[in-house]
């Protein structure tokens, strides 16, 4: 075990750390407004697209990430070709950007997720409250603002900040579409030093500081969110 080859290669990684932090949070991000409209559409019960989304959440369930990312891989470029086609304009699918094939694919699957937890956020609020807010005359609006949305915040705002963390950790399985990660920058250290069992050392080490770090700062402000919103 040769500890200057873990601490090196930790050093190099410290480079993709940037990129994979705003990376999983602007997939959070789409996947919460995504997600938002899809738990309204639910909640609401509007057919046809309710049906459409419980077969996409259901599917989402079933398919393992990285079948989608390989999917997504070969199709969506195809996809994009054959689009700038119909426009008469030419576009070689090799050119299309590895960054974008990992965005739809981690933002859609993020949706389905954030779907689910915004909508049981809403269903935990009490119905005991809501008649309790109309019968002491609140408007809809009143008793969104000021009984529902507060403590459905409570319920959704900690599954936000896993899902964070947890994307963190999913991107590991980016690299397969060109991303370059945390893992990925750890691959590449590892062809160049020939210490595999090293690289990924570090690399453990990375993820192991990230995610108790988060996991740190998201328990104070969880604390601090349900301090204000009670």
């Amino acid at each position: 075990m040769n500890l200057n080859i873990i601490f090196e290669t930790f050093i190099t990684v410290l480079g993709a750390v940037p990129r994979t932090l705003a990376f999983a949070l602007l997939i959070v991000l789409i996947g919460i407004v995504l997600g938002g409209l899809m738990a309204l559409v639910r909640m609401r019960k509007i057919p046809v697209l309710t049906q459409i989304i419980q077969v996409f959440i259901s599917y989402v369930r079933g398919v393992p990430l990285i079948v989608h990312l390989f999917i997504f891989r070969f199709g969506l470029p195809d996809a994009f070709t054959s689009v700038m086609g119909l426009f008469g304009m030419n576009y070689n699918a090799n050119d299309f950007p590895d960054i974008i094939t990992a965005l739809v694919v981690y933002s859609l699957l993020e949706a389905a997720v954030e779907s689910e937890n915004i909508r049981g956020a809403f269903m935990s609020v009490s119905t005991d409250q809501i008649e309790a807010s109309k019968s002491i005359g609140m408007t809809e609006n009143q008793t969104l603002k000021r009984i529902i949305i507060p403590q459905a915040l409570q319920v959704a705002f900690p599954l936000f900040l896993n899902s964070y963390v947890r994307n963190i950790k999913k991107l590991s399985l980016a690299l397969y579409v060109g991303f370059i990660d945390i893992l990925a920058q750890t691959r590449y250290a590892a062809a160049l030093n020939y210490h595999y069992i090293e690289s990924y050392i570090a690399a453990a080490i990375m993820y192991w500081l990230l995610t108790t770090i988060f996991q740190e700062i998201f328990d104070r402000v969880t604390k601090r969110v349900q301090f204000v919103t009670e």
